[in-house]
């Protein structure tokens, strides 16, 4: 089972990969920045020795565990966006996936690694 510091590293990995795509792959850094919101989350389970073999184990922690319960509906709007970009091939502008890093993203990861520490 990946450590902490490893989903850690692999949030920041992903964020980067937000960073690197966002202007030529709007579809894929919406990916990047949900999958860095994943390792955040997996961060905290790994703090408490809980494996998460799928999407939906990960989303019922979420939504069970009171620590992580504030943090559901922001990790659907990014799932959400993933999904909606890669499979339904919804556009998004500039500025909404500007807006969605730095008014759901950044809030988010900042609290995650303060609660997975």
């Amino acid at each position: 089972m990946p450590s902490l510091k490893d989903h850690l590293k692999k949030a920041d990995y992903n964020e980067q990969f937000f960073h690197d795509t966002k202007d030529s792959y709007p579809d894929w850094a919406l990916t990047g920045m949900f999958y860095s919101a994943l390792h955040l989350v997996d961060a905290y389970l790994a703090k408490k020795n809980l494996s998460v073999p799928d999407h939906k184990t990960r989303t019922n922690y979420i939504h069970k565990i009171s620590d992580l319960r504030s943090f559901y509906d922001d990790y659907r709007i990014l799932y959400d966006y993933s999904v909606n970009a890669r499979y339904k091939m919804h556009t998004f502008s500039e500025e909404n996936i500007n807006d969605t890093y730095k008014k759901i993203y950044l809030p988010f990861k900042k609290a995650l690694i303060k609660i997975a520490n």
